[in-house]
């Protein structure tokens, strides 16, 4: 995953295992730039064969998994934005 989904996924209060590639959309660059964005949810690594260390680590430490959590929640926000900003958009325009 890289973008959008990485940041949905986020939100869902999951850790984000991710590592840059060799195309042009998930550059070290961008993978850093979203790190900064999604904080410690997301964990970048160097390479792909780091993944089941990382993996086994998350598993070891429930704390960490939760506080991954409550980030996740705190920087995406509560689930329903997309109803909320419906319901908005139609209050204005039967105001109209």
């Amino acid at each position: 995953m890289a973008g959008t989904a990485t940041e949905q996924f986020v939100g869902l209060g999951k850790p984000a295992i991710t590592f840059p590639g060799k195309g042009p959309q998930f550059t070290y660059a961008f993978a850093e730039a979203q790190t900064r964005l999604l904080g410690s949810s997301l964990i970048l690594l160097d390479q792909p064969t780091q993944v089941a260390d990382t993996v086994q680590s998350l598993l070891r430490d429930p704390d960490r998994l939760q506080l991954i959590a409550e980030n996740g929640w705190r920087r995406m926000g509560k689930p329903g934005a997309a109803r909320r900003i419906a319901a908005c958009l139609l209050e204005r325009f039967e105001q109209s």
